[in-house]
């Protein structure tokens, strides 16, 4: 997962609450029946991606994790 304006012909674009998102076709599979979210707690901030099986959520980075973000 990364910060990015760059759309690409085969990306799909989402927005919600001012933001979009997107995501490209080899990644998008992953994320159906995803909830992104922008958590701040405890000092630590970053996207958290949870899905209704947490063992199959796609993290996005090496630093992620589902139960607790990025960041």
């Amino acid at each position: 997962m990364s910060l990015d304006d760059k759309v690409s012909d085969n990306d799909q674009v989402y927005s919600s609450h001012d933001v979009k998102v997107i995501v490209d076709d080899q990644t998008l599979a992953y994320l159906q029946k995803a909830t992104i979210k922008y958590v701040e707690e405890n000092g630590r901030s970053g996207f958290q991606i949870e899905k209704d099986n947490p063992e199959t959520a796609l993290s996005g980075c090496a630093s992620c994790d589902p139960s607790t973000g990025c960041g």
